[in-house]
C-alpha cells in the first residue's frame, strides 16, 4: 500500500462528497491506496454518505466515535494507516485529478521524508484539473528539514500541504497533541526539524475551498473571538518551539530560532489586531497582553523585513508596545461601537 488519506469528518455532508470524488480518481490503481474516514460524532448526514462511498468503492474504509475533536481523530487515523505515505485532508477540501502518482514515484524512489506541494485557493467545486505547467519533479532539489525551514522563513504549517512517510513518523513518534487547536503548527515543525530529506513540488495540487460560512473564515464577532483564540494558541507553541531551540545543536538551529521568532512576532502582531476587532472587553485584551509578555512575546520584536519597511506598521507596533496607548485604543473602539449601535437601535425604532 503506498499511501493511506486520512480525513476527520464532522458535520462535513455538504462536502464530503465532494472531497471523495476527488481522491477517487486518481492515478493509481485502488490497491495502492486507501481513503480512511473516522466520523467524529457528526450529527447531520456525514456518516451515511460515507458509508455508501464505502460500499461502492473498496479502498474507502470509515469508522465512527462520539465526538473527541480534530487531535485526539487524527492520531487514530495514523494507528489506522498502512501506506507507506498519509496524508491527511480536511474534509471541506479537495484535491486535483491524478495528482498521486508521480508524487508517489518520486518520494518512493527517493526514500524522502517530506513532500510538499502547492495550495490553491478557491470557492469553485470542480477546480478539478491538475496543471503541471512544465516543471519536472526530478529537478527539485532533496534536502534536509533544517535546510528547508533555514530557507524558508514563512513555510506552511497545515498539515494538508505535505505527504508524510510513515515509517518516519513512527521512528521519532511525532503525534498530535491536544493544545485546544488542531496542533498543525507544532506537528509540522517537528517533522521538519527530524527530516532527513525534503522535496518541494511546486504544483497546485491542493484545493483549499473558501466558503463564508465557515467560523474560522467568517467575519462576524464569534468568529473573529475563535479567531484570536486560535492564534493565540500558536503564539504560545511558537514559544515552546523556540524556547526547546535553545537547547538543541544543529546545523541552522540559529537561522531557523531566528526565522521562527520574527514568524511568531508577526503572528502576535495580528492577534492583537484580532484582538482589537473581535471586541474584547478591556480586561480580557490585558489579560491576554500579560500572557504574552509572560511568555516574552509581548513587547513585540522585529517584524519580517517587507513589514518593518511599512510606515502604518511601524506606527501599530510602537501603538501596540506601548500599554496605556494600546488600552486606550481598545478603550475608544470599544466606546465609539456601543455609541453607534445605540444610534443604530434609536434609527430603526
Amino acid at each position: 500500500m503506498k499511501l493511506s488519506v486520512l480525513i476527520p469528518v464532522y458535520n462535513a455532508e455538504r462536502f464530503i462528497e465532494r472531497c471523495l470524488n476527488s481522491l477517487i480518481i486518481q492515478d493509481l490503481d485502488k490497491n495502492e491506496y486507501e481513503i480512511i474516514i473516522i466520523n467524529d460524532g457528526s450529527t447531520d448526514n456525514s456518516l451515511e454518505i460515507v458509508e455508501n462511498y464505502s460500499k461502492e468503492h473498496a479502498n474507502v474504509v470509515f469508522y465512527s466515535h462520539e465526538n473527541q475533536g480534530v487531535v485526539a481523530t487524527r492520531n487514530k487515523l495514523l494507528k489506522h494507516a498502512k501506506g507507506t505515505y498519509i496524508y491527511f485532508l480536511d474534509a471541506d477540501d479537495y484535491l486535483a485529478h491524478n495528482s498521486f502518482g508521480v508524487i508517489l514515484e518520486f518520494a518512493l524512489k527517493n526514500d524522502i521524508d517530506i513532500i510538499g506541494f502547492k495550495t490553491l485557493v478557491t470557492s469553485c467545486d470542480n477546480l478539478v484539473s491538475l496543471d503541471k505547467k512544465n516543471v519536472d519533479l526530478e529537478t527539485q532539489k532533496i534536502v534536509s528539514g533544517s535546510e528547508y525551514l533555514s530557507k524558508n522563513n514563512n513555510i506552511r504549517v497545515e498539515i494538508w500541504w505535505y505527504f508524510v512517510k510513515k515509517e518516519f513518523l513512527e521512528e521519532n513518534n511525532i503525534l498530535f497533541i491536544p493544545k485546544g487547536y488542531d496542533d498543525d503548527l507544532g506537528f509540522t515543525l517537528t517533522l521538519f526539524l527530524k527530516a532527513k530529506k525534503v522535496v518541494h513540488y511546486p504544483i497546485e495540487i491542493h484545493r483549499y475551498y473558501q466558503s463564508s460560512e465557515s467560523t474560522m473564515r467568517g467575519n462576524n464577532k464569534i468568529s473573529k473571538r475563535r479567531i484570536s483564540e486560535y492564534f493565540m494558541a500558536l503564539i504560545l507553541d511558537f514559544t515552546k518551539i523556540i524556547n526547546d531551540l535553545e537547547n538543541q545543536s544543529f546545523k541552522h538551529q540559529k537561522t531557523i530560532k531566528s526565522n521562527f521568532t520574527l514568524r511568531r512576532n508577526t503572528l502576535t502582531f495580528f492577534t492583537i489586531i484580532k484582538l482589537i476587532k473581535a471586541q474584547f472587553n478591556l480586561s480580557i485584551v490585558k489579560e491576554k497582553i500579560n500572557q504574552l509578555e509572560m511568555i516574552k512575546a509581548y513587547p513585540i520584536g522585529p517584524l519580517n523585513r517587507e513589514e518593518n519597511n511599512v510606515l502604518k506598521f511601524r506606527i501599530l507596533i510602537f501603538i501596540i508596545n506601548h500599554k496605556q496607548m494600546l488600552y486606550s485604543v481598545v478603550s475608544v473602539c470599544n466606546f465609539l461601537r456601543k455609541l453607534f449601535s445605540l444610534k443604530s437601535l434609536k434609527l430603526n425604532k
